[in-house]
């Protein structure tokens, strides 16, 4: 996992490790993901492999303007690979 910070050229890799199945995971990226952008903030791309899937993440703000941490992980990943 990892995130392109504004003027960097290069993904700036944070975490990355092994579980035993598809469901821990699928549930520890995203625990890791909700992580970072709650450190990093909106406004930046954030990167995952997780297995064989690529994912892209933009997070961005809710109606009241706060970053929106409720759906960034929602549908994020498949329940089953």
């Amino acid at each position: 996992m990892g995130v392109l910070r504004p003027g960097r050229e290069n993904v700036d890799w944070t975490a990355a490790g092994v579980e035993t199945t598809w469901t821990h995971t699928r549930r520890r990226a995203c625990d890791e993901l909700r992580e970072l952008v709650a450190v990093e903030g909106a406004g930046m791309e954030y990167r995952m492999q997780v297995g064989p899937v690529p994912v892209y993440v933009w997070p961005g703000a809710d109606v009241d303007g706060w970053l929106d941490l409720d759906d960034l992980t929602e549908g994020l990943l498949p329940a089953d690979l």
